[in-house]
């Protein structure tokens, strides 16, 4: 790449001076107002509008052979990135957005961003990884930092995006199943109280696209609940247990749980609030233990677990161990959560 200063006076005189060069930066009009912007390849009918301009001098960039401009490296890095679910964009100012195809869990693979980010010139930028996505939200976003590129510099930031996870590729959409949720209730709740906790349970499966199932309100006795969640988990992908007091080894609902075989996953959480909460499976089926509480607001950890089981991926150990960086969910971590409509769901 090659840089050249050129006085404006000298436009008429010489076109072979500047036709097929790039502006470094923008050229203002008569009016102050950009008539051609920065990144623009210049062509003889732009003469007019350069003798005209209010501009000195011009700025030139001249890109060898095997140079790659930026709206071309761009798109070739945002095809690099973007994978199922993932759609990119057209350049605009030189960069590049990628968006949600479709509404999903957003995957980013961190090492492979990392390693292209390392990479001078190359810049990837995008939301966190394992966050749920609405169908059109921009999710990153790419560019390199110069008008143009050397292609080795380029090639090799297509390779480490290609030794991404996502099937090659950087990131990608994770479609929500159709799952069915089901709930065992065991606390004493009103008429009232009872269609607040409905009305929530629906809406907040309804955002994932998935079936709100039976809700059970189970007697006080171990095998009456028992029983229930063996019913629960016959007829749901995912059974809510709620009512729980899971610092109670001898709490009802825990118990009538390990009576139905339930494989403990894990007590307790390293998330606030949500931190008295139990994961195990029956029958092969996830069975959160919540407090009640958690069906009545909009962020507690019942809604991160619901956003990746949703996404078809497991509650695993090691999953619910990192749970804790980011784990305090104070109001500005809302951006890790479902949009539940607000007039669905309950206030918190």
């Amino acid at each position: 790449m090659r840089l050249e200063v050129l006085r404006t006076g000298e436009v008429a005189q010489a076109p072979s001076r500047w036709v097929g060069a790039v502006l470094c930066r923008d050229v203002l009009g008569p009016g102050g107002r950009p008539a051609r912007l920065k990144g623009h390849r210049l062509e003889r009918a732009d003469a007019l509008v350069l003798e005209a301009s209010g501009e000195d001098e011009l700025h030139l960039l001249w890109l060898d052979p095997g140079d790659v401009d930026e709206d071309t490296a761009a798109v070739r890095l945002a095809a690099a990135v973007a994978g199922e679910g993932v759609r990119a964009g057209r350049p605009v100012e030189s960069q590049v957005r990628l968006s949600a195809e479709h509404r999903g869990l957003l995957r980013v693979d961190a090492a492979a961003l990392d390693a292209m980010n390392a990479i001078t010139d190359v810049t990837v930028f995008a939301l966190p990884d394992g966050i749920p996505i609405d169908a059109g939200r921009a999710v990153a976003g790419v560019k390199i930092t110069p008008l143009g590129v050397a292609e080795a510099v380029l090639a090799g930031a297509e390779r480490q995006a290609g030794a991404g996870v996502h099937a090659g590729h950087v990131m990608t959409v994770r479609r929500f199943l159709p799952l069915t949720v089901s709930a065992v209730v065991r606390e004493r709740l009103d008429a009232a109280a009872r269609a607040r906790f409905e009305t929530s349970l629906r809406a907040k499966v309804a955002w994932f696209g998935g079936r709100a199932g039976e809700v059970v309100y189970a007697a006080g006795d171990r095998a009456a609940t028992r029983d229930a969640l063996l019913e629960a988990v016959q007829g749901a992908d995912i059974v809510l247990a709620v009512g729980v007091a899971s610092t109670d080894p001898l709490d009802v609902t825990w118990q009538a749980a390990l009576e139905a075989g339930a494989v403990e996953v894990r007590r307790g959480l390293p998330v606030h609030p949500g931190s008295s909460y139990w994961i195990a499976t029956v029958e092969g089926r996830p069975v959160i233990g919540v407090a009640s509480c958690g069906m009545f607001s909009r962020r507690t950890a019942l809604d991160l677990l619901l956003t990746r089981l949703f996404a078809g991926e497991d509650l695993d150990p090691a999953y619910l161990a990192g749970l804790g960086h980011g784990g305090l969910l104070a109001p500005q971590m809302a951006w890790r959560f479902p949009g539940y409509s607000e007039t669905a769901a309950a206030e918190e």
